[in-house]
């Protein structure tokens, strides 16, 4: 009988949660980019083995919410950890510990679920500059465990997902033995749509933008998939255009090429950009684009 649980992954903006993710469950589910806030949604990560099956829930980094879309990524984080089996608190190790890290650990731990800590980044951090941040952590009585990982190189990683496996408590399985995620396709889409905007728009940019699917159609083994990109400020939409429209242009190649590679066929997208005033702060938009319908 495999044992089965859930482990709630919080940490800081840019800590590493969903590259760690992704790492765990080998495969990409959770979008990446140098940019705070790129994950905005609770994304389910599902691992299933000879002897377990661990759900993995990526959650949006600490943040001080500015408008409605703010409000909803923190009360998906404060759901994420209830009734987990496991909370595991992402560290960027190249950053060091921040005074915000140390009291987020003083609250969960009145969760009641053991917290276990992963540092990340060890690959580009001097062991001198490691060894003192690990000293704190090993002085919280809270803390069950520590682990030092490399998720973008793969160090560590096995030995904490076997750690993990030791605070399962359930023998329910969630998913079937080849699910690897709770999201639908048509969301991993938007979502690798936003991250190479993410990737390629000005800093300005990042936090206003939105994407809604028009249409995903299979056709004789090809996608036909029509989406918009949804920014708040009519300044912000000839910066995603770019100069006679090589911006959104070079957007779409990138992310086509990624869709296909997640929908194992030939893909067709085709891009617009739409301008919705302060659409954060739209109950309306937040429904349309999927940022609703959580816990408050």
């Amino acid at each position: 009988m495999r044992k089965t649980g859930f482990i709630a992954i919080v940490g800081q903006a840019n800590a590493g949660k969903s590259t760690l993710l992704n790492s765990l469950i080998k495969q990409k589910v959770s979008i990446v980019s140098p940019k705070p806030q790129t994950t905005r949604d609770s994304i389910m990560g599902v691992w299933t083995d000879d002897d377990s099956q661990m759900v993995f829930v990526d959650t949006p980094g600490f943040l001080n919410s500015k408008n409605a879309l703010g409000d909803y990524m923190l009360r998906s984080i404060d759901n994420a950890v209830q009734g987990v089996d496991c909370i595991l608190i992402v560290i960027d190790g190249h950053n060091g510990i921040s005074e915000r890290e140390l009291a987020q650990i003083a609250k969960y731990r009145k969760q009641g679920a053991p917290i276990v800590v992963a540092v990340t980044k060890i690959d580009i951090t001097q062991p001198e500059k490691l060894m003192p941040e690990l000293a704190k952590l090993n002085g919280i009585e809270a803390i069950a465990e520590v682990y030092c990982v490399s998720a973008k190189r793969n160090r560590g990683v096995e030995e904490l997902k076997k750690a993990l496996k030791k605070y399962l408590s359930g023998d329910t399985m969630y998913f079937d033995e080849d699910d690897v995620t709770d999201k639908s396709q048509r969301f991993i889409v938007c979502e690798i749509i936003r991250e190479k905007l993410l990737i390629a728009c000005e800093n300005e940019i990042p936090h206003g933008v939105g994407v809604e699917i028009n249409k995903m159609e299979l056709h004789d083994n090809a996608w036909d998939i029509d989406a918009t990109v949804i920014v708040e400020k009519a300044s912000h939409k000839p910066i995603v255009l770019g100069k006679h429209g090589q911006m959104i242009k070079s957007v779409g190649i990138h992310a086509r090429e990624s869709i296909e590679k997640l929908l194992e066929a030939r893909v067709y997208l085709t891009l617009w950009v739409k301008i919705k005033e302060d659409w954060r702060n739209n109950p309306s938009m937040l429904n349309e684009l999927g940022y609703s319908n959580r816990r408050k």
